[in-house]
């Protein structure tokens, strides 16, 4: 990746990690609604066990030349970007609202500035990708997600009512529709389409591979701890997550360790003049 990229990355993994860290350590860090605060927490944890290690590794295979690496930083740029914008825009201001903020500039700019030369080049590692299985499951993604959050939206627009979880949370919009539907969700398609038709868009499709558990982690984290606290209303919810999270993380493991079609390794033979050890003197 660019080295000012790398750099704007490292700083926004770094900060992502001690703001994730404050806000599962610091009682009343959060004043939101307790279900928005369990939310909020449920995505510290994902952050910090999960998004940092993945951004850490990738950055440091990345500066040692791997593709691999390199699309990994940007699945982990990109769950920064999804999640530190609901953090900057929908979260109530508190002390760490303007590391939140500084999170997702980072992130954003970084993107901005080496997404495209991490991208190209990753033919390697795209190649290695079962493309029916990993095109199916971004594709079904999109649309299980997309058709859902359209769904509340006409619901709401026709009733007037919010959805369940919009009231439980205290806010009156969700920006997750907005990341899902305008950017997020048809980013998955053109991945999960470019495998299936062998395009260029491909080369999208392992981030959204890492970056499907990743968001996913951070949903059922926020369940796991509203169940905690007596709601475990949401709890099929999460075990669908995680089944998909868990597919999508077999399909991006696989790619990495399975080898590059047509690099078998062949056996080196002996130079024709030279004679076996046992014969020479």
């Amino acid at each position: 990746m660019h080295t000012t990229s790398s750099r704007l990355a490292a700083i926004a993994t770094v900060l992502a990690a001690g703001a994730a860290l404050a806000g599962l350590a610091v009682r009343g860090l959060y004043v939101d609604a307790p279900n928005w605060v369990q939310q909020a927490q449920g995505t510290d944890l994902a952050t910090l066990l999960l998004a940092v290690p993945v951004l850490v590794a990738g950055m440091w295979t990345a500066s040692r030349g791997s593709a691999g690496g390199r699309l990994a930083v940007v699945a982990g740029l990109l769950y920064l970007v999804y999640n530190y914008a609901i953090f900057a825009f929908s979260v109530a201001m508190n002390p760490l609202t303007i590391v939140h903020i500084a999170i997702f500039g980072l992130a954003l700019w970084s993107l901005l500035l080496g997404g495209r030369s991490a991208v190209e080049g990753a033919e390697a590692v795209t190649e290695r990708l079962n493309r029916r299985t990993a095109g199916g499951l971004l594709v079904g993604v999109a649309a299980m997600f997309g058709l859902l959050w359209v769904g509340q939206i006409a619901s709401v627009a026709t009733s007037g009512v919010l959805p369940p979880d919009l009231i439980k949370a205290n806010i009156s919009s969700n920006p997750v529709y907005t990341l899902d539907l305008g950017f997020f969700l048809p980013l998955c398609a053109i991945a999960g389409i470019g495998l299936l038709r062998r395009n260029g868009t491909a080369a999208f499709a392992f981030p959204m591979l890492v970056w499907v558990p990743l968001m996913g982690a951070g949903v059922v984290g926020g369940i796991v701890l509203m169940a905690l606290a007596g709601d475990q209303t949401a709890v099929p919810v999460a075990v669908v997550i995680t089944a998909l999270g868990v597919v999508s993380s077999i399909l991006a493991g696989v790619a990495v360790v399975r080898p590059r079609a047509g690099a078998a390794h062949v056996r080196p033979t002996s130079h024709p003049t030279s004679r076996p050890a046992h014969q020479e003197g």
